[in-house]
């Protein structure tokens, strides 16, 4: 909680409004500890609000004496119309995070039966779960450790084997709608675009906030859309899909035959009878990681860029270090 209260004030003093997630489901036993907590929240931390799931929250928020917004998460599983009227009495809610799967039609009728004290929040990039909206027991079943509770060990991105097939047959590809945002951007009650960030870095937040404030501001200038686009290429996530956003042109984010690791490819592994090398498609910059393969593939390896090197240039993979040359790539 101090932590939270120290970064808090750093965005404050930014011009930068903290919401503070909740949403997960609560168990009967954490009511006390979800009060005390959101009661810190309060009195430490100095939140401007809280993202929440269970409906509990909006009772522990007033005994609390929490005075900021309370936003209904996806989770919260409000994904059509008659939905949104049965908040019409819940004055405490503000805006509702609608689902990464609905199309940009569904969501333009959301927001015509959307009651008058609520606006909508809309995902525009970032990770997809094989799950509907991330209510997903994966985690949870194979080793105790659950998604919705903070604790997903991803097991949808990892390998499965189907008779003589062996792939990641369940790991999608990241939501990216780049220029598809002027499409949304005169919804009048979408009051804010949703960039999935879970455990990135200030990386992936500086490139892709960057490029969508581009796209939102100067989307009508082409080089503006271009520069846009390059930042996003830049941020290190997975190839990207538009998903079911389009109604008449729906993508599967499922491909076994693409690749779906994070990352921006910068080479392909090469022997030719001496040390692993590579030549970088880009310029490397001391202290830039490199990441050989997947976490699961045999010989994965992370290393640090000590010196920098040229486009074209050649990185000796050190010898003490021996990734399987056979498919890696970077």
């Amino acid at each position: 909680m101090a932590e939270l209260a120290a970064l808090t004030d750093l965005a404050h003093k930014q011009n930068s409004t903290v919401y503070v997630t909740l949403n997960t489901l609560i168990k009967p036993n954490e009511l006390a500890d979800c009060r005390h907590m959101i009661h810190a929240i309060t009195r430490d931390a100095l939140a401007d609000g809280i993202i929440f799931q269970d409906p509990a929250v909006i009772e522990l928020a007033g005994q609390a004496g929490f005075k900021g917004v309370l936003h209904l998460s996806t989770l919260g599983n409000v994904s059509f119309p008659t939905a949104l009227k049965s908040l019409q009495p819940v004055k405490r809610v503000t805006r509702v995070v609608a689902p990464r799967e609905l199309t940009v039609d569904e969501i333009k009728t959301m927001a015509l039966h959307c009651p008058d004290h609520l606006s909508l929040e809309v995902f525009i990039h970032g990770a997809l779960c094989y799950a509907v909206s991330g209510r997903c027991y994966w985690s949870s079943f194979l080793g105790g450790k659950s998604g919705l509770r903070g604790s997903c060990v991803q097991p949808c991105r990892r390998i499965y084997r189907q008779k003589e097939a062996q792939n990641r047959f369940f790991s999608a590809a990241d939501l990216s709608l780049d220029v598809l945002v002027k499409v949304i951007k005169p919804i009048k009650k979408v009051a804010a675009w949703k960039i999935e960030g879970r455990k990135k870095g200030a990386h992936y937040v500086y490139y892709t906030v960057s490029a969508y404030k581009m796209l939102r501001d100067e989307g009508h200038d082409p080089k503006i859309r271009k520069d846009a686009q390059a930042l996003l290429d830049q941020a290190l996530g997975r190839p990207g899909t538009r998903y079911n956003f389009l109604s008449h042109r729906r993508y599967n984010p499922l491909d076994s035959d693409r690749q779906t690791g994070s990352g921006l490819r910068v080479g392909t592994i090469a022997t030719g009878g001496k040390a692993p090398y590579f030549k970088p498609r880009l310029p490397l910059f001391p202290n830039d990681r490199i990441r050989v393969g997947y976490e699961d593939q045999k010989g994965h390896i992370t290393l640090k860029v000590k010196r920098g090197v040229p486009k074209g240039g050649t990185f000796k993979v050190p010898s003490r270090k021996k990734p399987d040359t056979k498919s890696s790539s970077l």
